[in-house]
């Protein structure tokens, strides 16, 4: 039986998920700001989009090449930047970077990932891209973007955010700080989902890595 017969719908995926992560990596993933309106109106945004469907014209077998920026991608999408992604799943920008090199998509680091650029630069291929929050110090900026393009990232993803952390309610329930602290309840959390706790054996605990 293939993936698709056993995950019909990405719903299914995602009770999947929620089973095999610790709660803490879950809230994590899964949470958005406060109250979580603007969750629910981007999904609303989102379920509104249709595709218009074409009969007898355009071509037999659909092309999804698309060309950005001078460079040809085999799909007119890629893999945004996802903050501490190997806390959700220990290894994870290596295995996102390497499918999406393998299905010749973007893939975009984020600035605060639990792996440097140069760490990953054997996976991306030519489809990294990087994200960049600018930081004050201008060294440190110019430092991070000559790693960034010598580890083989060659575009740019300019981020802006809010001028303060957010207040994410279902994390603070969750004991969920960043860089994570230990406690009885995440010790617990890691103890009964040994897949993870063995991933993040392997690679080591998630921290932020680029200052380093």
């Amino acid at each position: 039986m293939n993936i698709d017969d056993i995950y019909p719908s990405l719903n299914d995926l995602k009770k999947r998920a929620k089973q095999r992560l610790p709660f803490f990596a879950w809230e994590y993933l899964d949470s958005a700001t406060g109250v979580e309106d603007q969750k629910t109106r981007n999904r609303i945004e989102l379920d509104k989009i249709l595709f218009e469907t074409r009969i007898l014209k355009g071509e037999y077998t659909p092309n999804l090449e698309t060309t950005f920026l001078g460079k040809t991608y085999s799909h007119p999408f890629g893999v945004a930047p996802v903050g501490m992604s190997g806390m959700i799943w220990p290894g994870a920008e290596y295995i996102l970077a390497r499918g999406c090199a393998d299905a010749k998509i973007p893939y975009c680091l984020s600035a605060v990932a639990t792996v440097t650029p140069e760490m990953i630069s054997s996976s991306i291929g030519d489809m990294g891209w990087m994200q960049l929050y600018p930081p004050t110090d201008p060294n440190v900026r110019r430092d991070m973007l000559r790693r960034a393009k010598d580890a083989g990232f060659h575009t740019l993803v300019l981020t802006v955010d809010v001028p303060a952390p957010s207040r994410r309610e279902r994390q603070r329930r969750a004991q969920l700080t960043i860089p994570p602290r230990i406690t009885p309840k995440m010790l617990w959390e890691t103890a009964t989902h040994p897949s993870w706790a063995l991933g993040t054996a392997r690679y080591g605990q998630p921290r932020l890595r680029f200052a380093e």
